[in-house]
């Protein structure tokens, strides 16, 4: 698709939250190879730095506060001016105003189902209706750019950084990344299970890298595990010592990843790695990780919801066949247990067997 508009400065609107942030990557990449010399700013809001900072598609990033006032729009504009294009892919009222105030020309996202649909349908000169049909996001990306005519580059971005020396050296050559824990409870797949995943790629001579933030619910799932298997030689734990950028860096250098629908599964889609992921609660079909570089049809979604498993590309995907999945509820309408049904129909003898087919060790494994 060759783009039929010349944009010099392009301002991307990335005012989410970390794991959210991840996915605007996608649209700074496609837009960087359709501009090659734009000034591409972002606008993020202060731990934004965290995922942007050391993306090479990026000229800027500029702050601005979660309540920002006129002062805080003037200040921008004194030292920024007027951006050629805006592009904002969120729904809420206030990023539509960051739009209009700070862009000539304004690509968007309306949900007709929101109040204040029809002002934003005149905010952006370009936009996208809500499909509510559980869109990947990766979808959404490339029919908003496609809009502009750009063609989307399907992969994130992730930000990196180097291990420190002293992980960098204690780590195998070769090692697959386990993060057992999820965001949230409604999420969060049984620590029993995931001590038995790792418990048998122990036993068929795999080298495990527990990951974890320094949040006290990583801490106590991934404690919980290492508790279970003391001073196992093929178990190695970075819970706690690396940054979002260092995580990225263990991710790229491994040979596969094994999680929940989290940030560190979307960070590991940046790269040509083997990729099984566990969901069920959230719509597979919209945050499943996307396979890397793999085409974009805007017509219909790439990932089924409510399938036992399914690979595409690079990525497997494990969730419960229940009629309610996804729920996209914060709390089970069927179950007070502590972990959710639909996560405790994932077996963890199918995710073994989904690590064995997609991750072998091979002859060359020490």
């Amino acid at each position: 698709m060759s783009h039929s508009y010349s944009f010099q400065k392009i301002l991307v609107i990335a005012t989410h939250c970390i794991g959210d942030s991840l996915l605007i990557t996608t649209f700074t990449r496609s837009l960087r190879e359709a501009y090659p010399n734009a000034q591409i700013d972002v606008l993020v809001n202060a731990r934004g730095e965290m995922v942007f900072a050391t993306n090479p598609d990026i000229n800027n990033l500029v702050e601005i506060s979660p309540r920002a006032s006129f002062k805080d729009y003037f200040r921008i504009l004194r030292a920024r001016g007027r951006y050629d294009l805006v592009v904002n892919e969120m729904l809420n009222d206030r990023t539509a105003i960051y739009s209009f105030i700070f862009g000539k020309k304004r690509l968007g996202a309306v949900d007709d189902s929101l109040k204040g649909a029809w002002l934003k349908k005149r905010i952006f000169n370009w936009h996208i209706i809500e499909k509510h049909v559980f869109e990947h996001k990766m979808s959404r990306s490339a029919r908003m750019l496609r809009l502009i005519g750009v063609d989307v580059v399907p992969r994130l971005i992730s930000p990196e950084d180097a291990l420190p020396d002293a992980i960098a050296h204690s780590l195998p050559e070769h090692y697959v990344v386990v993060h057992a824990p999820s965001s949230n409870e409604i999420k969060q797949w049984p620590v029993e299970s995931w001590f038995e995943v790792v418990q048998g790629m122990l036993n068929m001579g795999y080298k495990v890298v527990l990951s974890g933030a320094a949040f006290e619910r990583d801490e106590t799932i991934v404690n919980e595990i290492l508790a279970r298997l003391p001073q196992h030689p093929n178990l190695y734990s970075v819970l706690g010592q690396l940054n979002l950028a260092q995580t990225s860096i263990l991710l790229k250098n491994s040979m596969g990843f094994v999680g929940p629908d989290s940030g560190p599964g979307h960070m590991a889609s940046g790269y040509p790695i083997p990729i099984i992921s566990l969901i069920s609660v959230a719509p597979a079909s919209m945050w499943s990780p996307w396979p890397y570089l793999h085409k974009v049809n805007c017509e219909a979604n790439l990932y089924k919801n409510g399938i036992a498993q399914q690979t595409i590309g690079n990525v497997t995907l494990l969730q419960s066949e229940r009629r309610c999945v996804p729920c996209y509820k914060n709390k089970c309408a069927i179950s007070d247990d502590f972990y959710s049904p639909c996560l405790q129909d994932i077996k963890p003898q199918s995710v073994i067997e989904a690590i064995k087919a997609r991750i072998p060790i091979g002859d060359s494994y020490e």
